[in-house]
């Protein structure tokens, strides 16, 4: 449930003077639809029918979404484009409203849209574009928890989640844990699990009889990959 967590859609308010200034719908999707822009139609016009129907404030609601995949995708961006893909005439789209989409890629983001995350979320943009946590070595993590989990989730990495325990112990203390701190207890993570995962295929290989294959896997990182693929060492 945890995994599932990270990518449910989100609604914020913006509170100003005690009352809401506006409302954010935040869509996370690793698929994006052909229809999406229905959807934010659908769920925008939910919100300003209820503030129709009841006697509270009236205010702007905005939404977007965010894309996982890495994969540039060609939906409709907006209702005109998606209409007139299913044969709607110019004419009749001079009546309709319009509904843009606004789509961020977020494995395809600039330095400077990444620099404006401050908090762990830009861990997690810097990784999905740069592949590393280099450029935020001394920003402290603030939720060590909803950060491996939502590392793993993206990027099928089980060290991030092998970690979850050491920084809620940590953090439970008042410990501040900066990113370079994090960074060198990931590569021990891996290093102890290439140790595990080597030992293992030496094991199986010798008690094969293969003991030339374990003499080349020992020197050749490649005769390794294709040895852990062929005897199924994850």
């Amino acid at each position: 449930a945890g995994k599932r967590s990270q990518f449910c859609d989100r609604s914020f308010f913006q509170m100003e003077g005690g009352g809401v200034n506006a409302q954010y719908l935040i869509e996370n999707d690793t698929r994006l639809k052909r229809r999406q822009a229905l959807r934010k139609a659908s769920y925008q016009g939910g919100i300003y029918r209820s503030q129709l129907d009841g006697k509270g404030e009236v205010y702007p609601v905005i939404g977007m979404v965010l894309d996982w995949t890495g994969k540039r995708s060609r939906i409709p961006l907006s209702l005109h484009r998606l209409l007139a893909k299913e044969g709607a005439s110019r004419e009749d789209l001079e009546m309709v409203d319009e509904m843009e989409l606004t789509v961020w890629h977020m494995r395809n983001l600039s330095t400077e849209v990444r620099s404006r995350f401050v908090s762990d979320m830009g861990f997690v943009v810097d990784y999905l574009n740069e592949g590393s946590f280099e450029g935020r070595r001394e920003q402290p993590i603030l939720h060590g928890e909803a950060l491996c989990e939502m590392m793993e989730a993206l990027t099928g990495d089980t060290r991030f989640t092998d970690l979850v325990v050491e920084l809620q112990s940590r953090q439970k203390k008042g410990e501040e844990i900066v990113m370079c701190e994090y960074i060198d207890m990931l590569e021990a993570r891996g290093a102890i699990k290439g140790e595990n995962r080597l030992a293992t295929l030496l094991t199986k290989l010798h008690s094969l009889g293969r003991d030339e294959d374990a003499r080349l896997a020992l020197s050749d990182r490649q005769v390794r990959l294709r040895l852990y693929e062929e005897l199924c060492i994850g």
